[in-house]
């Protein structure tokens, strides 16, 4: 079984591909460059490196969000344009969780985006154990779940910082050295898992998880609410 694997939720792009049990190609895009620009080629790279045609992928595993809207919008136009020409199966994960599934580290792990005005995207995670689901709200609602848990916490991802220095007086609360690690390859595998499961889905289901109104959304709502 192939799968491909993409994430274009934060700042950065990732591509993997899965051959069976083996991870066999993995890339993160690093530069300014977006995801307009980049994601694509990424994806064409990867398939050039590996001898894959499209037509090749058993299974396409996407983030679904939260993150950048736009990224999630590019993301899901790209895999939904190649899975319908095939009828390829997709499966669409929650990129925080797929995040949390790309580090290794022992303790609970809170992946977190940085979601502007002092909030993240995050959920809280303890092993493949859901403690918080994903949501989007001020960094300090993460102290209820740093006291409640006698383990070591590590964030990660672009908002680890913001929570880092939030948080860094705690006892239980190490610092992370990891930078943006392949949310494609923690994809890839909760899509595999998944898939064993309950098996594939089409490119119909897949949709984006935004959790809150766009910032121009966001502005209208706050206008209207000061014209009552």
């Amino acid at each position: 079984m192939v799968i491909l694997g993409v994430d274009c939720s934060s700042k950065q792009s990732s591509v993997c591909i899965m051959q069976d049990n083996r991870v066999i190609y993995t890339a993160v895009q690093a530069t300014n460059t977006t995801h307009s620009q980049n994601f694509l080629p990424m994806i064409q790279g990867a398939l050039t490196v590996c001898g894959y045609r499209p037509k090749d992928i058993d299974l396409y595993a996407i983030t679904t969000g939260p993150g950048s809207f736009t990224g999630l919008r590019i993301g899901m136009a790209v895999i939904k344009g190649m899975a319908s020409a095939d009828n390829t199966a997709c499966i669409g994960v929650s990129s925080l969780k797929a995040l949390a599934k790309a580090v290794d580290f022992d303790g609970v792990i809170i992946p977190a985006f940085d979601a502007r005005r002092r909030q993240v995207y995050a959920c809280v995670m303890d092993g493949d154990n859901v403690v918080c689901d994903d949501f989007c709200r001020d960094v300090k609602v993460l102290e209820k779940y740093i006291n409640e848990t006698e383990k070591d916490v590590y964030f990660v991802g672009d908002g680890k910082d913001l929570c880092y220095n939030t948080y860094k007086d705690y006892g239980n609360v190490k610092h992370s050295n990891v930078e943006m690690p392949c949310i494609a390859l923690g994809a890839c595998l909760l899509a595999k898992a998944e898939y064993a499961v309950d098996g594939g889905k089409t490119h119909f289901d897949l949709s984006p998880s935004y959790l809150r109104l766009s910032q121009a959304e966001r502005e209208l709502k706050e206008k209207m609410e000061a014209q009552q």
